[in-house]
C-alpha cells in the first residue's frame, strides 16, 4: 500500500512539474504554445498548486517533527521513512515549480498571491541547491534507524526546510494589537449562559 502512495506523490508532482515551462531550454524571444504552458498561461494557478503542495508537505513532516519533542521510543518508524521518501520525492520537484512568470510578490499587499520572495529568481542556484539539499535530508532520514539517529536526522531535515524558507519566503508577522482590541467588550458579545 505504501509503494502506491509513494507512486501517487511521485506522479502528482511530475504532473506539476510538467506545468512549469524549462526557462533555459527557450530562447529569450520564443513564447511556446499550444496547451502544457501553464507556467506563462496560468501563472496563478501554478502558484495555487504549489502553495497546495507545500501544505501538504507539512502535513507529511508533523509526525517527522514530533518525534524530536516526544519522549520514549520512536513509534511508527516505517511510516515516518515513507513520509520522508515523500518529502524528499516532492522537495527534487519543488523548484520546478517555480517559473519566472509566478514572481507576482508584492510586499505593499496584506494577502500578495504569492509570498515566495523575488529573491528566488534573483538567487536561482543557491535556491536550486537548497531544495536538493533539503530533499537528501529528507532521504537520509528515511535511511535512518535507531531513535538518537531518527530525532537527530529530524533536527537536521527541519533545519535544511528551515534554511529554505528563511531566504525565500515572506516572514510571518503576527497581527497588530489595536486599542480596540483591548476596548472589545466579550462580556456583551458573549453572554453569560442562564
Amino acid at each position: 500500500m505504501m509503494k502506491n502512495n509513494r507512486e501517487f506523490w511521485v506522479a502528482a508532482c511530475a504532473g506539476i512539474m510538467g506545468c512549469a515551462p524549462a526557462g533555459e531550454a527557450l530562447a529569450a524571444d520564443a513564447i511556446p504554445a499550444g496547451p502544457g504552458w501553464t507556467g506563462l498561461t496560468k501563472p496563478k494557478d501554478v502558484i495555487h498548486a504549489r502553495g497546495e503542495l507545500m501544505e501538504h508537505m507539512e502535513e507529511l513532516m508533523r509526525p517527522i517533527d514530533t518525534i524530536t519533542v516526544t519522549p520514549g521510543p520512536v513509534k511508527n518508524v516505517d511510516l515516518l521513512h515513507f513520509n520522508a521518501e515523500v518529502v524528499g520525492a516532492i522537495l527534487t520537484a519543488v523548484p520546478h515549480l517555480f517559473p519566472p512568470t509566478t514572481n507576482l510578490y508584492d510586499p505593499k499587499v496584506t494577502a500578495p498571491e504569492t509570498i515566495a520572495l523575488p529573491a528566488i529568481w534573483k538567487n536561482w542556484d543557491s535556491f536550486y541547491q537548497l531544495a536538493q539539499a533539503a530533499s537528501k535530508s529528507a532521504e537520509g532520514f528515511a535511511a535512518t534507524k535507531g531513535d538518537a539517529a531518527l530525532r537527530s536526522a529530524s533536527l537536521k531535515l527541519r533545519a535544511s526546510c528551515d534554511a529554505y524558507h528563511t531566504l525565500y519566503l515572506r516572514k510571518y508577522e503576527s497581527p497588530k494589537v489595536k486599542a480596540s482590541d483591548a476596548e472589545f467588550d466579550f462580556s456583551a458579545a458573549f453572554p453569560a449562559k442562564k
